[in-house]
């Protein structure tokens, strides 16, 4: 989804994938170049915590979950595209 203008948050959540043990996450910077700020490490529920001062009032961010261990690999997982999240997209309130 693409959400406007809403409060700075604390950490990022999604509806939890089927087959996937694990998420990581990238987040981009959509002001500077779409430079990726974080990538996190793996994850073993549906939520980020977001490290302060990576959003900032008045950016514009986006985020793609990728779903990892589809193959029973706990390294490593399936990663393809499928296993990628469609990206999202938010700005925050100034």
């Amino acid at each position: 989804g693409n959400l406007k203008n809403i409060p700075l948050p604390k950490e990022l959540s999604w509806n939890p994938i089927p087959g996937a043990r694990y998420y990581q996450v990238f987040v981009k910077d959509m002001w500077d170049g779409e430079k990726v700020i974080l990538t996190s490490k793996l994850l073993g529920e549906p939520r980020l915590q977001l490290p302060a001062g990576l959003v900032q009032p008045g950016g514009f961010y986006s985020w793609r979950i990728h779903a990892r261990d589809v193959n029973e690999d706990a390294e490593l997982g399936d990663f393809n595209d499928g296993s990628l999240s469609a990206e999202a997209t938010f700005s925050v309130a100034q």
